[in-house]
């Protein structure tokens, strides 16, 4: 287990947050690949959790709904 301290004396916080998002950036584009396959994962996840029945039927009501309302729309602005 690892215990990390730290201790803030006299920063201004927009500093610290500045620095930590430099660092971060840091370490991302030092680890392009571990990054990439991170992203990967998270895709084929993604694209599981799309493909669910439910998630599907959900879906189509939306796209029936906006559908449904861009004809209506239409029809009113048209007459």
């Amino acid at each position: 287990m690892v215990k990390i301290n730290i201790t803030i004396e006299g920063e201004d916080i927009s500093e610290i947050i500045d620095e930590l998002l430099h660092v971060g950036i840091g370490l991302l584009k030092a680890n392009r690949k571990e990054v990439r396959e991170v992203l990967k994962i998270f895709a084929d996840e993604s694209l599981e959790v799309l493909n669910e029945k439910k998630t599907l039927e959900k879906g189509a009501e939306l796209y029936r709904k906006i559908n449904s309302e861009i004809n209506w729309t239409y029809k009113r602005v048209k007459e």
